[in-house]
């Protein structure tokens, strides 16, 4: 790696260790390149010590400087630009992702990450879709009001094509599925989302229908043309009557349904009728869903969270189980959960299950409970105040018993409003009540709330922890966030912990608790907590 003569502190490394970025580069908040490193003879044919005095509208093409400079403008209010797709300044044009994070001090200064645009012939290679990465990609491009539309794309009886082809006949086919939808110029960032079912980030409805068109032609020229169908859906990104809360709420409900059911099921709940039509559809079950809530038609299963030294339970996470009832065809909770969030309903739901714990922990005088608490219901007064009430209240909890509460911030919704929020978890602290950060790492607005919060306890996504025993690198990701955390003061939880090889490789690593099916399952739970 090739840098300029300025050392580069700690976090500029951990900047590279979590974006996977080609380039690393410090600008003043005018724009103006302070530090570079990275591959620069490579990627723009020069080296890192001659960006230093440009602007960074130079390192992108021409034609992309408006839209990078629209973006930069807007980093004094939003603190971050989030992953963009420019072309770089080079003779091929490269396209690129460009995310940028202003750093405030006494001296601000905004870092920048340039990598390789992810594309569907790379996420081809996993045998896991990436719904909840499409959804966080479209959800930034949404925020960030650049428009366009998600191309929704099913191809029909993927099953029986699978099993119709060759092995060598599936991956020729899944290779050309993913060069014909990947991020191509105007046709932007694809991804997986359930098997059969892609979603692509384009910028009109013409580029829906040619994506349709070409990858009608490719299935049709495949061995699989006498079976396989295509069909699509164009998602419109414009919700002009909509708060930008609401839009995003609507448009994971409807990536959700899409997820569950291919194009006819996001047709069905309005997806056709963009973001707008989405939320209308979904009131008239909300009016349903509402008592349902109110007469606590769910249960709690708790999982343990255990010491890794020791082996002793330190608490249990309370995971909702909706009843059967509750949930359409093939819907998981977080089905649910995402649409209890479209329709405004995250509070009363947040606080059901908050009294339900609580219900659960006079009973259990040895254990402690974490429930988990929608960045929405954060950013409430109300909802603060209730659960303030509540745990105040010695019919419902009193002090005692609200110690032995956690509440985990998820990050299915990205907060707004910052102050709201910081103030909501300084109330809880306050109290006693601790405060846990939930999939850290999942994605980039984490690292925001840790700067910017209190924590008690971060909790890394499992994704890291299946993937750490792979190698060097995958381990590094892992060692740089137990390292933040740790500099922040916050003690560190892993989940999805399934082997005692990767227990092993926690604790190496300095992992505190771990969580997962090595431990325990959900269950009931029990009267004694060992510490």
């Amino acid at each position: 790696m090739s840098a300029s003569n300025v050392a580069p502190p700690r976090d500029r490394f951990l900047a590279f260790a979590f974006a996977g970025a080609d380039l690393l580069v410090e600008a003043s908040p005018d724009g103006r390149i302070t530090f570079a490193a990275g591959a620069f003879r490579q990627r723009l044919r020069m080296e890192p010590e001659q960006a230093i005095g440009r602007h960074l509208r130079s390192l992108v093409a021409l034609p992309d400087r408006v839209g990078l400079s629209l973006a930069l403008d807007a980093l004094a209010a939003r603190g971050r630009v989030p992953p963009m797709v420019v072309r770089l300044n080079d003779p091929a044009r490269t396209p690129a992702t460009f995310a940028a994070l202003l750093v405030p001090s006494t001296a601000p200064r905004v870092c920048v990450t340039i990598g390789p645009v992810p594309t569907m012939a790379e996420a081809s290679g996993s045998t896991e879709a990436d719904s909840t990465g499409f959804a966080r990609e479209a959800e930034a491009r949404l925020r960030d009001g650049g428009g366009g539309e998600v191309a929704l794309i099913e191809v029909r009886n993927w099953k029986q094509v699978k099993e119709h082809l060759s092995g060598e006949d599936q991956r020729a086919l899944r290779t050309g599925i993913a060069e014909t939808l990947g991020a191509r110029g105007e046709v932007g960032l694809a991804r997986e989302i359930a098997d059969g079912c892609f979603g692509v980030l384009v910028q009109s409805s013409d580029d829906v229908a040619g994506v349709l068109s070409r990858l009608s032609a490719l299935v049709r020229g495949s061995p699989a043309g006498q079976l396989a169908r295509v069909e699509g859906l164009g998602l419109s990104l414009a919700a002009d009557a909509l708060s930008p809360s609401q839009a995003a709420r609507a448009l994971r409900y409807a990536l959700s349904q899409f997820r569950i059911g291919g194009v006819e099921a996001a047709r069905t709940v309005g997806g056709g009728e963009g973001l707008n039509g989405v939320l209308s559809r979904a009131e008239w079950r909300a009016r349903l869903l509402r008592p349902a809530i109110a007469e606590r038609k769910f249960e709690l299963k708790y999982q343990p969270v255990v010491s890794l030294v020791s082996g002793g339970t330190h608490h249990y996470e309370a995971l909702l189980r909706p009843a059967p009832a509750l949930l359409g065809p093939g819907q998981t909770t977080q089905d649910f959960v995402v649409f209890v969030e479209a329709v405004g309903l995250t509070e009363e739901l947040d606080l059901a299950v908050a009294e339900t714990a609580l219900a659960a922990l006079r009973t259990h005088p040895q254990a402690s409970v974490a429930v988990n608490v929608s960045g929405l219901s954060l950013q409430s007064e109300a909802f603060r105040d209730r659960l303030l009430a509540m745990l105040a209240d010695p019919a419902a909890a009193g002090p005692e018993v609200a110690r032995r509460l956690l509440v985990e911030l998820t990050e299915t919704v990205e907060v707004d409003d910052m102050a709201t929020t910081a103030a909501s978890i300084a109330a809880f602290r306050n109290f006693g009540v601790p405060v846990c950060l939930d999939d850290f790492g999942a994605g980039a607005a984490a690292f925001r709330y840790l700067r910017e919060f209190q924590i008690d306890y971060v909790k890394i996504d499992g994704l890291y922890v299946r993937r750490a025993p792979q190698g060097a690198r995958e381990r590094s990701f892992l060692t740089s966030m137990v390292d933040l955390a740790a500099g922040v003061g916050a003690r560190v939880i892993v989940e999805q912990v399934e082997t005692e090889e990767q227990a092993q490789l926690m604790r190496l690593l300095g992992v505190e608790f771990g969580q997962g099916w090595l431990f325990g399952r959900p269950g009931v739970l029990p009267g004694v907590t060992a510490r």
